[in-house]
């Protein structure tokens, strides 16, 4: 164990635990735990360790070799091989520690509920109470879960991009230049609509394009409306496959 092997080197040196200890600069409690087996060594003391003593690196974190080199060929030789095994080391944590983080932000998972549906083709009224909810992984999104509502496509005028019973996920932003160009649910006057979104500045008026050719554009002119709203984009998108 790492931690036998480095109290085998503190007696080989002829040293107390508060003599290592302030060699390396921290506290003689650490080298105790370390000596016990409770906390490991970090990677600098593991250098610090191989500057000040010229232990083998590779006998300390494998038990592989002798703990000191005899020769200055030797030396070189172990150096090499020490530092190779280190750098395999520190990779192999730093693998290890993005794989936890990135299996726990996967793995978080939430729900989304589905508060109604979205018009595609003619605006209708969207007044449904919740009718489900959908759980997707938090890596999936990018925002705070609260951030989003989902809604279920009613009609064909994003189609092929977006079918009819889809259920689309909206990240909710009223910011109509931010979202210009986007896929995004409109309010309009009580009615929700799913179209691509785009500002016709020259004409002061908001323009909603279909994707399927069938469909008319809606041009939407804000004083002409009282209740004229963005809910937000399209950010994920959910289909069922009947067998």
């Amino acid at each position: 164990m790492l931690a036998q092997r480095l109290k085998e080197l503190r007696q080989a040196l002829q040293k107390r635990q508060m003599d290592l200890a302030n060699d390396l600069g921290i506290n003689p409690s650490a080298i105790s735990q370390m000596e016990s087996g409770k906390i490991n060594p970090s990677m600098d003391n593991l250098v610090q360790l191989w500057q000040l003593y010229q232990v083998d690196l590779h006998w300390l974190i494998t038990g592989e070799g002798t703990m000191f080199s005899d020769s200055k060929l030797e030396r070189s030789q172990n150096t090499s091989k020490s530092w190779e095994t280190l750098q395999k080391m520190l990779n192999k944590s730093l693998e290890e520690i993005a794989s936890a983080k990135m299996e726990l932000v996967d793995s978080t998972v939430i729900d989304i509920p589905v508060v109604g549906e979205i018009a595609a083709g003619p605006p209708v009224e969207s007044n449904l109470p919740q009718a489900d909810t959908i759980s997707i992984r938090k890596g999936q999104i990018r925002g705070l879960p609260g951030n989003f509502i989902s809604l279920r496509v009613n009609g064909h005028s994003m189609e092929p991009s977006l079918y009819h019973d889809d259920i689309v996920v909206i990240y909710q932003c009223n910011d109509w230049e931010k979202l210009s160009g986007k896929i995004c649910a409109v309010r309009i006057d009580g009615a929700i609509t799913l179209k691509m979104m785009t500002l016709d500045h020259k004409s002061q008026t908001v323009v909603l394009l279909p994707i399927n050719e069938e469909y008319q554009p809606i041009l939407v002119k804000p004083e002409e409306h009282s209740d004229l709203m963005l809910i937000g984009n399209v950010a994920s998108l959910y289909r069922r496959f009947c067998a």
